[in-house]
């Protein structure tokens, strides 16, 4: 009988993968079989204080995160004394309990994309901000509880949201607004 599951071939997300000092990512970490739960008052709170704590020991610093219920979306810059690997592993260990006490384990890998030193990080905040909107996990109205961004005048697009901290209804649907993609 064959294996009706298809093989994952994660290793292959290690080959390529190069750790940089000061670099900055666009991550996303996923719950095993994406199951739901981060959300959960505990375990989002949990995130976002070991998240502060590794911006706090230089290991990043954090731009734009934002739990969805399945996964994470991170923009950070990397500090100069781990790894991108040992960051994502210091911070899963570390998140590990919390996890555990909604039954949430961590996928075991994790996706990145390394910004090119002129490539713009207003378009990953946005989408970033975006995500529980285009997910409809959230109202147009309603602002999500479980985004951050420690320093909001940093991007261009967070002056241009309604007064409720919440997306002009049209960058629900759209592509990223023009303009916006050049950031700072």
């Amino acid at each position: 009988m064959t294996n009706p599951m298809p093989t994952r071939q994660t290793s292959a997300l290690h080959e390529h993968r190069w750790s940089q000092p000061d670099a900055t990512y666009f991550v996303t970490c996923c719950t095993q079989e994406r199951k739901p739960g981060l959300t959960v008052s505990s375990v989002a709170s949990t995130l976002k204080q070991i998240t502060a704590t590794l911006d706090a020991h230089g290991d990043t610093t954090t731009h734009a995160f934002t739990l969805m219920s399945e996964h994470v979306h991170w923009l950070f810059t990397l500090g100069r004394c781990l790894t991108l690997g040992r960051v994502l592993a210091r911070w899963k260990a570390q998140t590990k309990d919390a996890l555990q006490s909604a039954a949430l384990v961590w996928q075991r890998d994790f996706c990145e994309h390394k910004l090119r030193p002129d490539e713009a990080q207003e378009p990953y905040a946005l989408y970033i901000f975006l995500n529980p909107y285009r997910a409809n996990l959230v109202t147009a109205t309603t602002t999500w509880p479980h985004w951050h961004c420690p320093v909001p005048d940093r991007f261009d697009f967070i002056a241009l949201l309604n007064l409720n901290g919440t997306p002009p209804i049209e960058w629900i649907a759209a592509p990223i607004p023009i303009g916006l993609a050049t950031g700072k």
